[in-house]
């Protein structure tokens, strides 16, 4: 049975839960330069074995958009199929229905949960409707989209649909990541996605979401299992999600943020591994 993922991230105690966004710096450590971790499920499990071994993350993640970026790139037939229509919903869908990239995302779900047990909360995180409506539009036609309510909903039963196609695997939940360049103009525009929410409920999944906005107070809807916000935000304070990454790569002035919830933190591309290291020991105490 999967890890409640709500209940485990706020059962840190004195030493909060660290959820570590760390792609970017492991494909950069550990890959040469176009190489794509996700040609079949070996190949990623053999990379996100050494990634996690770097950075020991409590949280166990695969990133979804990653993989349909690789996908994008390296089939011929991908873009084609989702290009050339006007209305801006159709791109999402062709890329959310191919049965290529969904079913190498199950494959390697379920070795995720032999290769780490029943103690590990299992997270897809990926953009939220909002957001991957605007990156598959623009993927296929080189046009960014100004979605509405109306396409946002669309996209996000689309989203639901995907995630049925999981119901069987041992997840532990979704993390719904709002773009800092196009994020929801308040807590009401996250209830937009309740398609996932859900879908989310059915299957016993938690359902986050990331809200980089630095200024926007969020209400979030009671929907949602658990919310990130950056360390000093108006919204900060009212999730379990403390986004430390400003405080541990910039200047470090003052003291590490308070939390009663967990960390959420990204490694930037580049950063040295024995700055990595010596952080992340700091902050498992």
């Amino acid at each position: 049975m999967a890890v409640n993922l709500a209940s485990y991230l706020t059962a840190g105690g004195e030493t909060p839960r660290l959820w570590i966004n760390f792609t970017d710096y492991t494909k950069k450590l550990l890959l040469g330069a176009d190489e794509n971790p996700w040609s079949n499920p070996a190949a990623y499990m053999s990379f996100y074995g050494q990634a996690h071994g770097l950075v020991k993350s409590q949280v166990a993640v695969l990133d979804v958009w990653d993989l349909f970026q690789h996908w994008m790139k390296e089939d011929p037939e991908a873009i084609p199929s989702m290009a050339g229509k006007r209305r801006v919903t159709v791109a999402l869908k062709a890329m959310l229905e191919a049965y290529g990239p969904r079913e190498l995302l199950a494959e390697v779900i379920t070795a995720f949960s032999n290769n780490y047990g029943a103690s590990t909360p299992l997270a897809l995180v990926m953009p939220s409707p909002r957001s991957l409506l605007v990156k598959a539009h623009q993927a296929a036609n080189g046009e960014v989209a100004e979605p509405d309510e109306m396409n946002i909903d669309t996209a996000s039963m689309y989203m639901a649909d995907f995630l049925r196609y999981f119901s069987e695997t041992d997840l532990s939940g979704v993390l719904l990541v709002e773009d800092p360049e196009l994020p929801p103009a308040s807590g009401e525009e996250l209830s937009w996605y309740q398609p996932i929410y859900n879908v989310a409920k059915h299957y016993r999944w938690s359902v986050g979401v990331y809200l980089p906005s630095p200024d926007v107070d969020y209400d979030v809807p009671a929907d949602v299992a658990f919310a990130v916000a950056p360390a000093g935000s108006p919204t900060a304070a009212k999730v379990s999600g403390v986004d430390i990454s400003e405080y541990l790569w910039g200047d470090q002035s003052g003291s590490l943020p308070a939390t009663s919830g967990f960390y959420y933190l990204t490694i930037p591309a580049g950063t040295k591994p024995e700055t990595v290291l010596d952080t992340l020991a700091t902050l498992k105490g």
